[in-house]
C-alpha cells in the first residue's frame, strides 16, 4: 500500500542558485502503513528526479515514509543539485556547496519530522551528487541520521565531532565506474574506519557508475535493517 500524504511547492523551475530560502520541492509518502516510525530520504543523481527512486522503494517489504527532495536547479531532462561550475571548483569550493545544499536538505527532514512526530528511525542515501549529500548529511547531522547509503559518492568531508555509536553508512560502489575512482573509495573509506568512523564499503566488480540489481537487493536490506529500529537507536530518540 501507497499512501501519498505530501507534496511540497517549492522554487520555481527556473530558480537559481541564489534561491536558497525556500524550502526544496519534494515528495513524501508512506509504504506498508499510514504512520511508520522509520523515514527513507533519497537524493536522486544530477538530471534526474525523485521519481528515480520510486522503482526501488515499492517493493520495500516494511513500513516507511519516503521523502524524495528535488534538486533546486534544472538540468537535462531533470534537476541538479550545485550550480553549472560545481565540478570545476577545488575541493575545499565543493565541500563549501555540498555544506549548503545539505543544510537544505537538513532543514527538510526536521520539518517532516515536526509533521509526523511518529518517525524515530532515519535513513539517508543517495547516488552520485545524491550520494556526496547523503554522505554529508550523515557526519554533519549525526542526531538527524541514523543509517547512510552514499553510492558513487566522493565522500567528501570528516565528521566535525565523534559520531554516535549507532549510526552506521555503508558505501556502495561500482570498481569500473569511470567518474568516482573506486580504488580512491576503498582508501578514503579504510582511513575513515582507521580514524573510528563506522563505515565500511561494498564494490561491484563490472558496474559503472551506475546501479545494478545486486546493488540495490544489498541498498535495500542494510537500510531495511538500520530503519528497523535496535534499543540503542531508539533511546536516542526518546
Amino acid at each position: 500500500m501507497m499512501t501519498l500524504s505530501l507534496a511540497c511547492a517549492g522554487p520555481r523551475a527556473g530558480a537559481t542558485a541564489a534561491d536558497t530560502s525556500q524550502q526544496l520541492v519534494h515528495e513524501t509518502y508512506t509504504l506498508g502503513g499510514e504512520q511508520p516510525e522509520a523515514l527513507l530520504v533519497a537524493l536522486h543523481y544530477s538530471g534526474s528526479t525523485p521519481a528515480f527512486w520510486n522503482e526501488y522503494v515499492k517493493d520495500w517489504g516494511a513500513p516507511v515514509r519516503v521523502l524524495l527532495p528535488q534538486g533546486p536547479l534544472p538540468r537535462r531532462e531533470g534537476f541538479t543539485w550545485f550550480a553549472p561550475g560545481h565540478e570545476q571548483k577545488d575541493e575545499a569550493a565543493k565541500l563549501a556547496d555540498v555544506e549548503q545544499m545539505a543544510a537544505r536538505v537538513a532543514d527538510l527532514i526536521r520539518e517532516v519530522r515536526r509533521a509526523h512526530p511518529e518517525l524515530r528511525h532515519v535513513g539517508v542515501t543517495g547516488f552520485s551528487y545524491g550520494g556526496d549529500l547523503a554522505w554529508f548529511l550523515a557526519i554533519r547531522y549525526p542526531e538527524l541520521v541514523d543509517v547512510a547509503v552514499p553510492m558513487g559518492s566522493r565522500l567528501l568531508g570528516d565528521p566535525t565531532r565523534a559520531l554516535p555509536a549507532t549510526s552506521r553508512v555503508r558505501v556502495l560502489q561500482g570498481e569500473a565506474d569511470a567518474i568516482i575512482d573506486a580504488r580512491k573509495t576503498v582508501e578514503r573509506v579504510e582511513a575513515l574506519k582507521a580514524g573510528g568512523v563506522p563505515i565500511d564499503l561494498r564494490t561491484y566488480p563490472g558496474l559503472g557508475h551506475d546501479v545494478s540489481p545486486e546493488l540495490i537487493e544489498d541498498w535495500r536490506a542494510f537500510l531495511r535493517q538500520g530503519l528497523s529500529g535496535t534499543a540503542a537507536v531508539q533511546s536516542r530518540r526518546d
